[in-house]
């Protein structure tokens, strides 16, 4: 019950008291002064009769002192009239009837007049001849203590509603502060950290306010403080210094996890970019020179992959940088490798260089290979493009019968037959709590069918590049949520399924409101399903995300972010986004027993992710050693083979 119902019920209680012991000592002393007056009118009456009657009585004319006490009697002021003889025989009696048509039964009881009886005694002469009584008819004063109680009673009713109408004006106007602060508090929740400006003229409240702004502000300079504190951690431990780009060991870090995970690496390549006569450079130069030299490099670097989603640029070494390309198929490779050489060349008239053989890029196509094989072969197509000419560039391909090659149009018929069918798999794959061992949730992985091959069985990183170069993307995760809320709704269990999401569907305008339909039609649907992007998907579209958050949020929808980490980009839009998960890049993982940075940042992001009360987990768990490191550094939950396969 809120302060204010409580207050108001409280104010009424104490009016309604004071009403209660207002009226009944009203009504007690009305009723005290109807009966005094009873009590004179009554005593008035006898003393009249006895006067006006006495000659009568003593000549023995009964019917004339009868005929005086009808009339009076008749007039009905009086509830009885009685004349004693000198022995106290009755010699005339009249009375009258107890009633009072007006007045309630109820009222009579609750206050009962007791109407005195006055006595006169009769002289004739010196001599008595009788003794007259008379009570007064307590019907009028019943009615008179009738009409004050209800007179009362409404001055009191219009009395108590004007007080509790001003009374709750009045704990609105001065209960206003308190609902500002409920509105911070929540705030604070939401991981928000408003500010009260106006303050309350009430002293506690104001103290109130006070403080809650003091925290509100502590509280976020805390988080901030930790944010820094991680973006400064992560920036030395993985990422290069002068170029702003990852470090060697951060690149094979997610080379190797790349390689190992079917469903984020199935297709791209490795090329690797050699500055020549970087140390003749910085001789002939300065280092301050040089680092320039890195710098501008790792610019164009930037500048040439800004369109590709899913790409990991390195500088491995002094003269020597690294891209990791995902989800391009070989001419996109080829492709990437040109502008990259090309854009390098162009240093020659910019920076004044001795010679217009500025640098040579090598690379391979990805087929399956192990990283070191990987790294093997790029280096050797490094090689190769420094026999060839000025700037060269290869890229190699390796032999592999295995891979089928298609062409975008067949690669759209295929994709758009799939989806028309539904020949496709979905495969569930449980993210576990590191406090209990309980399944947090299903992870949703999807598999596409050849309708015409069933045999082949493609993983979403073979397919879904191409389906978001030729706009299919949107469709297919509309077929995938359809066929998971269907099993959903199937499914008794009450078990929760986070669906990977396509950054295409968060700019397809119509998208949103299809999703927010279906969960309206579907039942028990909202609150167990986690809607999942990667963090390059949100990061590009966080204002589309934040409307879909905001939207299908209050309907019980939840939202995770994977990949987390991957980018450099700061932590600040965590707040702005407010995702329900967080699941931390499998690159984190792959040196984490050896490595304490790693463990470091893992706990450091932990505890951020805390603070905005969202549930880290960490993806790529493949060891029973990493899962007990993750339980030690206080991760939420984890997924990877060791942990389940998909199934």
């Amino acid at each position: 019950m809120t302060l204010s119902r409580q207050l108001v019920i409280l104010v009424s209680l104490l009016v309604l008291l004071l009403f209660v012991g207002t009226f009944f000592i009203s009504a007690y002393n009305t009723r005290d002064y109807l009966e005094n007056q009873l009590a004179s009118h009554a005593q008035d009456a006898a003393t009249s009769l006895g006067l006006s009657a006495t000659n009568h009585v003593a000549e023995d004319d009964k019917a004339m002192v009868s005929a005086m006490v009808n009339a009076m009697i008749h007039r009905g002021d009086y509830l009885s009239i009685r004349i004693e003889d000198l022995q106290g025989e009755i010699w005339i009696e009249r009375q009258a009837n107890l009633v009072s048509s007006e007045v309630p039964d109820w009222f009579q009881e609750m206050f009962p007049l007791e109407p005195p009886t006055g006595s006169a005694t009769m002289m004739s002469g010196w001599r008595q001849v009788g003794t007259v009584r008379v009570v007064s008819h307590p019907g009028l004063a019943f009615q008179k203590l009738w009409d004050t109680s209800r007179e009362t009673l409404s001055w009191f009713v219009v009395g108590a509603l004007v007080v509790l109408l001003v009374g709750l004006m009045m704990l609105r106007l001065l209960l206003r502060p308190l609902k500002q602060v409920e509105w911070q508090a929540e705030s604070i929740c939401n991981r928000e950290f408003p500010v009260v400006e106006q303050q309350p003229f009430t002293l506690e409240f104001r103290r109130v306010v006070e403080a809650m702004n003091r925290m509100s502000h502590k509280v976020s300079q805390m988080l901030e403080k930790s944010e820094r504190l991680a973006s400064r951690l992560r920036e030395q431990a993985y990422q290069d210094p002068v170029t702003g780009l990852a470090n060697r060991r951060q690149f094979m870090d997610v080379l190797s996890n790349r390689v190992e995970d079917v469903d984020a690496f199935y297709q791209g390549g490795v090329l690797l970019l050699q500055l020549n006569d970087f140390k003749q450079y910085n001789q002939e130069y300065g280092y301050p020179a040089g680092d320039q030299l890195l710098a501008r490099v790792g610019d164009l670097l930037r500048q040439e992959t800004t369109s590709l989603n899913k790409v990991t640029l390195a500088h491995l070494s002094g003269a020597d940088f690294a891209v990791l390309i995902e989800d391009l198929d070989e001419a996109g490779v080829r492709a990437v490798a040109m502008q990259i050489a090309d854009a390098v060349s162009s240093l020659f008239g910019e920076l004044d260089f001795p010679s217009a053989d500025i640098a040579h890029v090598g690379g391979v196509v990805y087929r399956g290979q192990a990283v070191s094989e990987l790294m093997s072969d790029a280096d050797l197509a490094l090689r190769q493009a420094q026999q060839e000419s000025a700037n060269a560039w290869v890229v190699n391909v390796p032999n592999d019968a295995a891979v089928v090659v298609r062409s975008a149009t067949e690669w759209r018929h295929l994709i758009e037959e799939s989806v028309k069918t539904r020949s496709f798999r979905l495969l569930r794959q449980p993210v576990i709590s590191t406090v209990d061992r309980s399944v947090l949730h299903q992870e949703v992985f999807l598999r596409l069918t050849n309708p015409r091959d069933e045999q082949e069985v493609l993983p979403a990183g073979v397919f879904m590049p191409v389906a978001e170069a030729a706009g299919l993307a949107s469709e297919i995760d509309r077929a995938v949520m359809e066929s998971v809320f269907e099993q959903v709704e199937a499914d008794a269990s009450g078990e929760v399924v986070a669906i990977n999401m396509s950054p295409s569907s968060l700019v397809d305008n119509d998208m949103l409101e299809w999703v927010r339909r279906k969960i309206e039609k579907a039942a028990n649907v909202a609150n167990r399903v986690i809607l999942e992007w990667p963090e390059y998907g949100a990061t590009a579209h966080a204002q589309q995300l934040r409307q879909w958050i905001e939207t299908l949020g209050p309907m019980g929808v939840r939202f995770s972010l994977d990949h987390f980490g991957k980018g450099f980009t700061s932590f600040a839009y965590l707040r702005e986004l407010k995702p329900h998960f967080l699941k931390i890049d499998g690159s984190y993982l792959q040196s984490l027993e050896a490595e304490p940075n790693n463990q470091f940042f893992l706990q450091a992001v932990g505890e951020i992710a805390r603070g905005l009360e969202m549930t880290v987990v960490a993806e790529s768990v493949e060891t029973e050693n990493v899962w007990q490191q993750l339980e030690q550094l206080g991760i939420d939950g984890g997924r990877g083979y060791w942990l389940g396969r998909p199934v």
